[in-house]
This record gives C-alpha cells, structure tokens and sequence, in this order.
C-alpha cells in the first residue's frame, strides 16, 4: 500500500509535480555537467602525451605543466641511449606561436610539436606515415581537432605562424586540450625557423622507448641517478598524475569544477526538500487521519521516503538523457573530450540517493505536527 499512496500523492497534483520534477532534473542534469566538465579537464590533461610513443619521458627539472616544459640538453640523451633496456630514445621540441586565421587575419594560441621526421615518435601511424612530408621546410600536419575560429585548415591550406609562411600538408587528429585551441607537428628544420631564437640543442621532452620486459623503475632510477640535476625521468603513470594533479587540484578549472558538483547537489537537496515540506504540509490531516486508524509513524515515514524515491527516479532518466545529448555537442562543438561513462552514471545515481535521503530526513521532522488529537479537537 505504501508505495501506491505515495505515487498517487504524486499524481494527485500533477502540475506541481511536474514543476518539481522538472527543478530536482535540472540539479541532477547540473551535477552531471560538473563532472563531466571536471573529465574533461583530467581527459586534457592527457591528450597529447597519450598521442606519444613512449614508456618514460625525460624532461627539464623546471617543468611546469605541458605548455611551459623548460628545456634540458640535447646531450643528456645521447648518454642514455647505450643503457641497458633502451630501445630508442626520440627528442621532442615544443613552442607556441600565433596562428593566424587567413580569413580573418586573427591570431590565435598554436601549440607547435617539433619532430625528426625520420623517427616515429606517435602512436598514430597517421601521423607516422605523414612524418616524410615534412622534410619540404615549412610544411605542418595540423590537428583536426583544432578550433573553427583558427580558419580553414584543409591539406594544400597556408598561413602563417609568428609572420612565417607555412603550408598544410596533413591532417591527424589528437586535440591539444585545455593548453591551445590548436595544435601542428612540424620537422625540426621548420621548428628552427618558426623559432629562430631556439636552441635546437635544447630540447622539451625526451620520449623513452624500453625493451620489452624491460622493468620501468629501475631504468628510471638509474637514469635519474646519470641527470642529476639536468633533467628527470618519469614513466607513463607519473605524468599523467602530474598533470592530472595540477589540472584538478592547482589550476581553478579543477578547483571549479569540484565545488560546482558540491553546489548542485546542495541546490537539488534543497529543491527536494521543499517539495517535500510542501506535500507533508498540504497534508497533514491526512496523515494525522493514518496515525489515528493505527498506523505507526514507520509506515507514514515510508510514505514519504517513497515519494523522495519516485521524485529522485523520475528526475534522473531525463537528466540523464540531457546530459548525453549536451555531451555529445560539447564533443562536437566545443571539442571537449568528455563522454557518457557508466562509472559517472553510477556516481550521480549515488549522489542522487544521497541528496533523497538529506531533503527526506528533514522533511520527516514535519510529520512530527501530525497530531491525531488534532482531528477531534
């Protein structure tokens, strides 16, 4: 009978339930966006160091995060070539110029990787197989995954980086995350003249292929061991929550998003909760009748209980099904890496809960008035 009563308490107002379903909807649809803001903020974190080749990276002691790597002698590299357990060691070069928009003649943010095209340094064999273009000097793959507002980026395109003349010759897709809107790999020859100030001795990363069965730690500390204080070596693992870590936790992106999932779980517990109020209130004297026929305040608690349930169920599916639609045109509109995962799913499921039993254990207090005498007074 308990659950019966609470759905048709529900039904019995169906304007105010809808009113109601419709804001505990737009909580859950709010913590849905938040984590899935504060995915893509980890997701980004990630991109480019996911489209490389390697199982340890060597970078500079001063690095900062991937668009302000520092860099460390080329040198260093060569000394780490004839260690046991390296198979192959790629040198990697990072800039970042201005893209101009040929339309618009704007300028944007450009994350620039320099490469020996004659290495394979990508995961892709895309953009492997496109690295021999890029012997011919000002020539760049660009990444397809790049903003709309850089302008037209299609093969046989030109533009310019810092005043310099370049020509699309690939596409690859990869994304650059939350560092650019943009990104090209371009031949190390190009690199220089795109950067004329830069020391091609120099170098930002060092990407460390190992032999198989090959144990990471022990070439890490042994490589560490030979830098000193040149340069640093950290596996897969270790850069990514590095950068997961300064993403999530140092940056306000992170920190943002984090108290945003706090917010909207707050802001559907109190919407919950007034919705509640509201029906325990409108009646009372129906439930003050059930305490008189003998019901006992365990069976008029679950009445409301269930209503918290019906309500918390009912604003989830859609919620649920926004969120996969907003997903999807934040993937590709904004291009932010952020996807419908079962593990989210669960977690909103669980904060929704949550969120039913806090509006439901203060609401409850309200039954409290039901006074059966009352009826007879």
């Amino acid at each position: 009978m308990r659950t019966p009563l609470a759905w048709r308490n529900i039904v019995h107002g169906k304007v105010r339930s809808l009113v109601a379903l419709a804001g505990i909807s737009f909580a859950i649809l709010l913590i849905f966006m938040q984590l899935g803001f504060h995915s893509a903020a980890r997701n980004s974190a990630m991109l480019v160091y996911d489209g490389l080749e390697f199982d340890l990276l060597i970078t500079s002691p001063q690095y900062m995060f991937l668009s302000r790597p520092r860099e460390f002698p080329l040198d260093r590299l060569e000394q780490m070539r004839a260690m046991q357990g390296v198979e192959k060691i790629t040198p990697v070069w990072l800039g970042w110029g201005e893209w101009r928009n040929i339309d618009t003649r704007r300028g944007w943010g450009m994350l620039v990787l320099g490469v020996d095209p004659a290495q394979k340094p990508f995961r892709d064999d895309e953009i492997n197989n496109q690295l021999a273009d890029l012997t011919v000097d000002d020539s760049v793959l660009i990444d397809r995954v790049t903003r709309p507002e850089y302008g037209p980026i299609d093969i046989g395109k030109t533009s310019e980086i810092g005043g310099h003349r370049l020509d699309i010759v690939g596409q690859y897709s990869m994304g650059a995350g939350f560092v650019a809107g943009g990104a090209v790999v371009t031949g190390d020859n190009t690199f220089k003249r795109l950067f004329p100030a830069a020391n091609m001795r120099e170098i930002s990363f060092g990407l460390v292929k190992l032999r198989p069965g090959t144990a990471a730690a022990d070439v890490i500390g042994r490589m560490n061991n030979l830098l000193g204080k040149t340069a640093q070596a950290m596996s897969r693992e270790d850069i990514a929550r590095y950068e997961e870590n300064f993403w999530l936790t140092e940056k306000p992106i992170g920190i943002m998003f984090t108290s945003g999932v706090l917010i909207a779980f707050l802001v559907g517990a109190v919407i919950l909760y007034q919705v509640l109020v509201s029906e325990v209130q409108n009646r009372i004297k129906e439930y003050a009748t059930l305490k008189a026929l003998g019901y006992g305040d365990g069976f008029i608690y679950g009445v409301v209980v269930r209503q918290a349930i019906i309500f918390a169920v009912l604003g989830f599916s859609p919620a649920c099904l926004i969120s996969a639609v907003l997903y999807y045109l934040l993937r590709t509109q904004a291009l932010l890496p952020v996807f419908m995962e079962w593990g989210r799913t669960g977690i909103v499921a669980g904060l929704t809960a949550c969120m039913c039993l806090v509006a439901t254990g203060f609401a409850v207090r309200k039954l409290q008035a039901a006074d059966p005498a009352e009826l007879f007074g």
